[in-house]
């Protein structure tokens, strides 16, 4: 099987793996917001982001380092590689939320302005360690590329997270408690369930020169990564002291949706390619292959951000109060952030490569001030859409920075010709949706007949009925406009997909196979 299309098929099941191991908190989103209100879902979003620090600071399981280390291993060294990651992960785990921990009442004074929240903050530190434990050890699903495995363990958190949640939260009414249970629960089974597989497959080997070489890779990127989290946190900080917890609460919905771009297409294309392309990369024809993919995966990444562009208008509309539809706009260009963040985690593949990896930390923390000071000068003036639009224009600036760093390291030979028209038509394509006036009176009339009224009756059939009195089949039934033009924007921003035949052909004329 050819690169591409190995790659892509990889791409797709660990996207549906991906995402199953997080729907279970979207498909809850509608509960979530009802339940619990702006303030409510403002506290479960703000112990959410607080523990970016910590994912942070074990860089994801230390996925990427063991990935690069384990290619320049030697065969008989190469099972040594896992079992160290995989150590170093709990060891440092455990040792950074030690404190937190211990501390965890004064923590949550500190970021929720009351102590009552502290047990919850304590189960998510647990299930951070154990999550994160796992996602090291599920990287040798990545080095085998045994991704059907990854994704039914996904599935089955997601089955185990949606009906935990809904008998501890809808039917048992324990509250925001029951949130985290239902995420420690399945961090346990999940995780448990690759580390079983990674000792099966290498053991538990441990190479204090490995760990060498792990912490060399890693350490360096830290300070960057901690220093452009604390510069996103400063922005809800901000909103936090001159909004509100309200209206952390609708920033924190607004950027809910964006993130769908990372499980849907970055995380599990990573995850299927940055391997791949670390083995490939010191061939002769390795750096046109990289630039030819990473034209692909732009597509992807623009073609799923065009759709949940048209689409969050009327998505937010359908499940949340009026409160949260502030977020609409906010997430809309929330989502052309996501889509430049995940160029830039693919065109930084010359630092990586070359282990510059301390070259990242120094451009990130060159600009993180400048993007403090102009959050503050936005959020003044433009309210919450002010953390948004400082957070674009950094993120182009960044972009900018470290591809021409990349480049001087590790040359892509980009196609930049199809990179263009691309983003033009995309842009084109957002304009065009973002008004109604395309929608038509015997349209409207045939969807509400044929979709709109079947779908209600259905819901009145079902249990929702009987949850909350039936306010889910209301909702649809009062906001049938949105229901409609969900569908048709859904449906129009599928045109984009005609760009696919252009942008399949590559330059490369020697693919690389399996």
């Amino acid at each position: 099987m050819g690169l591409g299309r190995q790659t892509f098929k990889h791409t797709i099941i660990y996207s549906m793996g991906t995402v199953f191991g997080r729907l279970a908190s979207f498909l809850m989103l509608p509960f979530y917001a009802h339940i619990f209100q702006a303030k409510g879902y403002g506290v479960i979003a703000t112990i959410d982001t607080s523990l970016g620090l910590l994912t942070i600071l074990l860089s994801g399981g230390f996925q990427t380092g063991i990935l690069r280390i384990y290619h320049e291993q030697d065969e008989k060294n190469k099972h040594l590689t896992l079992g160290t990651g995989i150590l170093l992960v709990w060891i440092l785990g455990i040792s950074i939320i030690f404190f937190p921990f211990i501390f965890s009442a004064s923590l949550s004074k500190l970021i929720l302005g009351s102590t009552e929240y502290y047990p919850l903050i304590c189960l998510a530190l647990v299930s951070f360690v154990i999550d994160v434990a796992g996602q090291s050890a599920s990287t040798i699903q990545i080095i085998r590329q045994q991704s059907l495995l990854f994704s039914i363990v996904n599935l089955s958190r997601l089955i185990l997270g949606l009906l935990l949640n809904i008998w501890l939260i809808i039917f048992l009414k324990v509250g925001l408690v029951g949130v985290f249970i239902s995420s420690l629960t399945t961090a346990i089974i999940s995780s448990l369930i690759f580390h079983i597989v990674a000792f099966q497959a290498h053991g538990l080997g441990f190479s204090r020169q490995v760990a060498i070489q792990l912490l060399r890779f890693q350490l360096p990127l830290l300070p960057g990564e901690v220093i452009s989290f604390l510069g996103r946190q400063t922005e809800r900080v901000l909103v936090r002291i001159l909004v509100g917890l309200e209206g952390m609460g609708i920033l924190e919905m607004a950027y809910k949706f964006p993130p769908l771009l990372n499980l849907f297409i970055t995380i599990p294309f990573q995850r299927a390619w940055r391997t791949k392309s670390l083995e490939i990369a010191g061939q002769t024809s390795a750096p046109q292959i990289i630039g030819d993919m990473f034209t692909r995966y732009f597509f992807m990444m623009v073609f799923l951000g065009l759709l949940l562009a048209v689409s969050i208008q009327s998505i937010l509309k359908l499940t949340t109060p009026s409160d949260f539809w502030p977020a609409i706009a906010i997430a809309k260009i929330e989502i052309m952030t996501t889509i430049i963040n995940g160029s830039i985690s693919y065109l930084s593949f010359g630092i990586l490569y070359q282990k510059k990896t301390m070259l990242l930390s120094l451009i990130i923390g060159i600009l993180t001030p400048v993007k403090i000071f102009f959050s503050f000068i936005f959020i003044s003036v433009w309210g919450l859409k002010g953390a948004a639009y400082s957070a674009l224009i950094m993120e182009c600036v960044l972009l900018i920075w470290i591809f021409i760093k990349a480049q001087a390291l590790y040359k892509l030979p980009l196609e930049y010709w199809k990179i263009f028209i691309i983003i033009i038509f995309g842009f084109i394509l957002f304009y065009l949706l973002g008004t109604d006036n395309y929608l038509h009176e015997v349209v409207v009339l045939y969807v509400i007949e044929h979709l709109i009224f079947p779908l209600v009756s259905v819901l009145n059939d079902t249990l929702f009925q009987d949850w909350n009195l039936g306010k889910t089949a209301k909702i649809l039934k009062e906001r049938e406009g949105d229901a409609i033009l969900l569908f048709l924007n859904a449906f129009f921003a599928l045109s984009f997909l005609a760009l696919m035949p252009f942008i399949l052909k590559s330059r490369s004329t020697n693919a690389i196979h399996k």
